[in-house]
């Protein structure tokens, strides 16, 4: 067991991992900013003995980028420079490693009823609200049938040539396997 410290430190004082492999795009790091806004900083920057972030680098940049100039940490001491290499990559690809039930997490932005969710576009979460949603062609189920349009050679032109023109700017699918986890994905 190592031992661990909770306290307040001037987030000058918090060093970046060198070559931190995790990406924080601005997006990610403008709605931790606002998650810390909405609810505080409700879990701590993990650092080593000498102030050397190991867990936390978006959070230490959503805290800069909100203008704070102190964060929660917990000091983690005794870790050898292998441990914190290993925990640097470890916090993070264990968080990738869960899954999101969709059906659950549909049910609980239904059951808030509120497009004011961080990192949901409002019209996702109002398609999810409302139960309204097109389908991959178009068709927006909740909105009464159209009327048939008539059927003349020059329809016939147009619609074969809509579809002369977007046949055109597809791309054939590729299928290739991740060299790591040996998965097949279509692009």
């Amino acid at each position: 067991m190592k031992k661990l410290e909770t306290k307040n430190v001037l987030l000058s004082k918090l060093k970046e991992f060198p070559g931190n492999p995790n990406v924080h795009p601005e997006e990610q790091i403008k709605a931790l900013a606002e998650s810390l806004e909405r609810y505080g900083q409700y879990y701590p920057i993990v650092v080593d003995e000498n102030m050397m972030i190991l867990c936390g680098h978006g959070k230490k940049k959503a805290l800069e980028y909100r203008g704070d100039k102190e964060a929660f940490i917990t000091v983690m001491y005794g870790l050898t420079d292998t441990e914190k290499k290993k925990l640097v990559l470890e916090d993070n690809k264990i968080q990738t490693m869960s899954h999101v039930n969709f059906g659950d997490m549909e049910k609980l932005i239904k059951e808030i009823g509120d497009v004011d969710i961080i990192g949901f576009t409002p019209e996702y979460l109002d398609a999810i609200i409302h139960e309204v949603s097109a389908d991959n062609m178009g068709v927006n189920f909740a909105e009464p049938a159209k009327k048939e349009q008539q059927f003349t050679p020059e329809k016939e032109a147009a619609d074969n040539q809509e579809v002369d023109e977007i046949e055109a700017g597809m791309q054939k699918a590729n299928t290739i396997v991740c060299p790591h986890c040996g998965k097949e994905f279509t692009l």
